[in-house]
């Protein structure tokens, strides 16, 4: 797209937005210049009432005494997919990113880089972290060229709590986030800081206030949002900095008894090291590696710089569209502009690759009833264009339509949902099915799943990027990753405490990976920064176990604890050498625990204070790679670079942290890897070489402030 015409866009989107401020506050000069009372905060909630009429004696000829309609504004529509992970906002939690909130549930494993702002990677049920895919406000958020869930560009404070669930798209696990709903009808402002002592601040506030508005004779109700994220972080190494992030939202929603009308726009820009990895002196043991500060001569490749900007413009409208039907129908278009560059310093040249995308989206939601059934339709479809870019391999267009089907229904005391799809992309076609069942029998409640899906390509699978990938060879003819999975676990509680139980197994067809190679003329003994996208000529079979074990978890003041643990087998890693590269790169035992202790101080103080460790069993991990920010599949006989015979583990990592609510704001103290950098553990790391700050003090505070 011309940038003439993205400047019109958002200088019209600007406009608007402005536009709708300067109402919002007319609106509040309006009802001052009347004296009418504000009596927005004692309205009940999603209700935006007007003051009481007038007492009675007034002349039957004033009509201003007249009581008016009432406003009670359409709901959001329920969500289709996933399960609440989380019990709390994501703004009034310590965790720094939506994927270490999704880390600490069961089953769970994640790829944990350390630096602040950087691309974690989260792994479900033994599944590789670019299986995971990434949804707000029912669009995808997936990066469009290297196909990962762009988690490091959500700001926490803006979102509400994530779900889990099944992939709108076909694929193995979908992450649903939306923006907050913002409930007070008070105007709100909400603040949420964060630092550490390696340069970390981080601020985010959003602002809310909601008025009644009546247009065309018909009550109505005028929702302004806005917020602004901003962070920085030094690092503990050369390269490793969050150098600049910014981040803009607004929204503008006009509702009455019947529709609702939305605008929105977010703007993103993201510039963070991308280094390669610490390495030890020449001659140093490897342990050096974890004596800070690190020379900038061991840390490979500290000048590369990865960079996103991403602009987002989506229109929503929600309303009776369909006669006949008692339920809203929701439709929503939304137009991105993406650009990824990569700034490498490898070599005798320093090149920049820069590859600009823009993007068109839309998506029709509409529930109904048929007897006893509860059904959801949704049809969505995307189509991204490359623009110029300089990547030698990467041009035209790629796009996907993707309709979906839900039924869910209760048999006695039995809920029953079944998901049906098909999904067509410019060079995939698959269906999609999936069934869950939920039944409680005497005190144990028992749940169990099965989902046969598929896995869309990324675009660097397919076209390579700029030598740093190499793409799949030859035509897939339309065939895709074809993904078999079943759980089956029961929860139940005895007193004090809650136990659950879960199984898994999945089986990968055709399972596509980025694998790490060696550069022509060298060996694979040190990170290499050329990775090729291979699939397994027979499908991985996986199976596991996670234990979940909790004592007075929901208690509001005294001691309580909570621990989960995972077993993980790979069936066939003898099938082929990559199937033995795939097999390693999850520990075969891993879990977490916490221990703590809620009470109250000087009345006001409702404390939170815990330790929490977690562990992992030996494994291979996975190679972080700087190009693209995924996370590929290391060689099977040296995962730790120039250490031979080195793996990763077993080893683990304890915090202690403390949340305390004070009034209306939340504290959080966080002391992380207090362990690392003592006689028990000179350190740790889960990705090689991506050493976890040691010894890590942190801050934040979540202030929400009622005007």
């Amino acid at each position: 797209m011309p940038s003439a015409f993205r400047s019109s866009l958002r200088l019209l989107f600007g406009l608007l937005l402005v536009g709708g401020v300067a109402l919002g506050s007319a609106l509040v000069l309006a009802r001052g210049a009347h004296a009418q009372a504000d009596t927005t905060d004692a309205a009940a909630q999603d209700t935006l009432q007007r003051p009481p009429a007038e007492p009675p004696g007034r002349r039957p000829s004033d009509t201003t005494a007249a009581r008016p309609e009432s406003l009670r504004p359409l709901p959001d529509a329920p969500p289709v997919y996933g399960r609440v992970r989380s019990d709390s906002l994501p703004g009034r939690r310590p965790h720094v990113s939506v994927e270490t909130m999704l880390a600490e549930q069961p089953g769970s494993f994640l790829y944990d880089l350390g630096e602040y702002g950087w691309p974690h990677g989260w792994s479900p049920r033994g599944l590789a972290p670019h299986r995971v895919h990434l949804w707000h406000d029912g669009f995808s958020f997936d990066d469009p060229l290297t196909g990962r869930p762009r988690f490091e560009l959500l700001p926490p404070s803006f979102l509400d709590r994530p779900r889990t669930g099944p992939d709108p798209g076909g694929g193995a696990v979908g992450v649903h986030t939306s923006w907050r709903a913002y409930a007070p009808q008070r105007p709100v402002t909400e603040l949420r800081y964060r630092f550490d002592r390696d340069g970390l601040h981080a601020i985010e506030v959003g602002h809310s206030q909601k008025r009644r508005l009546d247009l065309f004779g018909r009550p109505g109700g005028l929702h302004l949002t806005f917020g602004y994220g901003g962070r920085k972080a030094d690092g503990i190494y050369d390269g490793s900095a969050l150098r600049t992030e910014r981040r803009i939202w607004g929204r503008l929603r006009y509702l009455t008894n019947d529709w609702t009308v939305a605008l929105s726009d977010r703007s993103t820009l993201y510039r963070v090291g991308a280094h390669g990895g610490a390495t030890p002196a020449s001659g140093a043991p490897f342990a050096s590696v974890y004596a800070l500060p690190l020379a900038a001569s061991n840390v490979r490749r500290p000048d590369d710089r990865r960079k996103t900007v991403r602009n987002d413009l989506t229109a929503r409208l929600q309303g009776p569209l369909v006669p006949g039907l008692s339920r809203p129908t929701d439709v929503s278009a939304r137009w991105t502009t993406h650009t990824f560059d990569f700034r490498s310093t490898g070599g005798d040249t320093d090149t920049t690759w820069t590859a600009p995308m823009s993007g068109g989206h839309v998506r029709a939601q509409q529930s109904f009833r048929i007897g006893r059934h509860s059904l959801t339709g949704r049809l969505q479809g995307s189509l991204w264009r490359m623009e110029n870019t300089n990547l030698p391999t990467v041009d035209g267009r790629r796009g996907a339509v993707h309709a979906r089907l839900r039924d869910s229904l209760r048999v006695g005391r039995t809920d029953l949902v079944l998901n049906a799809g098909g999904h067509v992309t410019s060079q995939q076609r698959y269906p999609s099915l999936a069934a869950r069942v939920r039944h409680p029998a005497g005190p144990v409640r028992w749940t169990a799943s099965i989902r046969a899906t598929g896995q869309r390509s990324a675009w660097i699978e397919d076209e390579g990027f700029a030598g740093h990938v190499q793409p799949l060879p030859g035509d897939r003819g339309g065939a895709a990753d074809r993904l078999l999975e079943g759980t089956i676990g029961g929860r139940t509680q005895l007193g004090p405490f809650d136990l659950g139980v879960t199984g898994f197994a999945h089986r990968i067809q055709n399972a596509v990976d980025l694998y790490a190679v060696s550069p022509e003329g060298t060996g694979l003994d040190a990170i290499t920064d050329t990775v090729a996208a291979r699939q397994t000529s027979t499908p991985v079979q996986r199976v596991g176990a996670t234990v979940s074990l909790g004592w007075r978890n929901d208690a509001r003041r005294g001691l309580y604890a909570t621990g989960q643990g995972t077993l993980l087998e790979t069936l066939n890693a003898d099938a082929s050498p990559l199937h033995a590269r795939l097999a390693r790169t999850l520990p075969s035992a891993f879990g977490r625990a916490r221990l703590g202790a809620r009470f109250v101080l000087f009345n006001d103080l409702t404390t939170d204070l815990y330790v929490q460790a977690r562990g992992w069993s030996a494994m291979n991990s996975r190679w972080f790679h700087p190009p693209t920010g995924r996370l590929v599949v290391p060689p099977r006989d040296r995962p730790v670079p120039e250490t031979p015979g080195g793996r990763v583990g077993p080893n683990g990592t304890v915090d202690v942290r403390a949340e305390v609510q004070f009034r209306s704001a939340t504290l959080f103290f966080t002391f992380q890897n207090i362990q690392a950098g003592t006689q028990l553990q000179p350190g740790t790391f889960v990705v090689p070489v991506y050493p976890l700050p040691p010894q890590q003090f942190r801050f934040g505070v979540f202030w929400p402030i009622f005007d």
